[in-house]
């Protein structure tokens, strides 16, 4: 088991951490995960200590501590499951920012929505039908039929 501490402030090192879990007992292990891309600290740790029952001690006995003026969240830390993030993104289809498996199914689409028209570009070729089917009155054309309606 591993204990999760959430809510850390970013400036907080590995040895703060340490040293907020060391009353508890021994600490084996302390990780605070890096951001892939930019290298800065995510804001929370994972703490591994000699035992189970220290670990529950040090749950029950660091909740709500504060470090560096933000309240912590602690927690058992829950196993990964294999299906990658929790956020529902990346390489699903429920929604987030895509990432996906490299194949695009919607290829031939020109954006998510089923049934409508892209109409965003001007007359294309494709737009052609849509702008010849709709009853616009241009102002020659109205005037002069205006004007030929008045005179019968």
């Amino acid at each position: 088991m591993s204990i999760f501490v959430g809510n850390l402030p970013f400036r907080a090192e590995r040895e703060d951490v340490i040293q907020l879990f060391a009353p508890f007992g021994e600490v084996l292990n302390c990780s605070l995960p890096l951001e892939r891309d930019t290298g800065r600290k995510r804001g929370f740790a994972f703490i591994e200590m000699a035992d189970e029952s220290i670990e529950s001690k040090a749950i029950d006995g660091l909740q709500g501590t504060e470090l560096m003026g933000r309240p912590l969240r602690i927690n058992k830390a829950e196993p990964r499951s294999s299906g990658g993030s929790r956020r529902g993104g990346r390489g699903g289809n429920n929604g987030g920012y895509g990432g996906g498996n490299g194949s695009n199914t919607n290829a031939n689409k020109s954006s998510g929505a089923e049934g409508w028209e892209d109409r965003s570009y001007g007359n294309s070729s494709d737009n052609s039908e849509y702008e010849n089917g709709r009853s616009r009155r241009k102002r020659g054309v109205s005037n002069e039929s205006n004007a030929s309606n008045e005179t019968n």
